[in-house]
């Protein structure tokens, strides 16, 4: 490279990586997997960048890409009716529940009974806790 050339490729961990005039590396996805691996397996990020020629913040990306993604939704949206709390009659707690007037919801392992006449601000609360904590 002291003439101002750049390799056509070069050879890391026995993977072939071309490299563009301009000096850039393609990172073929086998040795980007391998580097993945290597820092899940508690290799350092920075250490593995240098260990392959990568900048470490490009390493750490592909150690982010390759989390699994959380299951389901990540925010919960809870609708109130769009009529008037004065048109709606209001039961007591402790009536709702004498009457078995109430709404479950389910959020992974966790079951939310909500009487009728709940606030949803709360509920709303509620939930993202729930969520949160799983």
């Amino acid at each position: 490279m002291l003439d101002g050339m750049a390799p056509e490729e070069v050879k890391v961990w026995g993977i072939r990586v071309p490299v563009s005039s301009s000096g850039r590396r393609k990172w073929p996805d086998e040795l980007r997997s391998m580097a993945v691996q290597k820092v899940l397996a508690g290799a350092g990020i920075r250490e593995t960048a240098e260990e392959i020629g990568a900048n470490k913040s490009l390493v750490a990306l592909w150690v982010k890409k390759a989390e699994p993604q959380a299951d389901g939704p990540a925010f919960v949206e809870v609708v109130t009716p769009r009529t008037s709390a004065a048109t709606q009659p209001s039961m007591p707690v402790a009536a709702s529940r004498e009457n078995g007037a109430s709404c479950k919801i389910s959020v992974g392992s966790a079951t939310i009974e909500i009487p009728q006449g709940y606030p949803a601000g709360h509920l709303v609360e509620i939930l993202r806790a729930v969520r949160a904590a799983q």
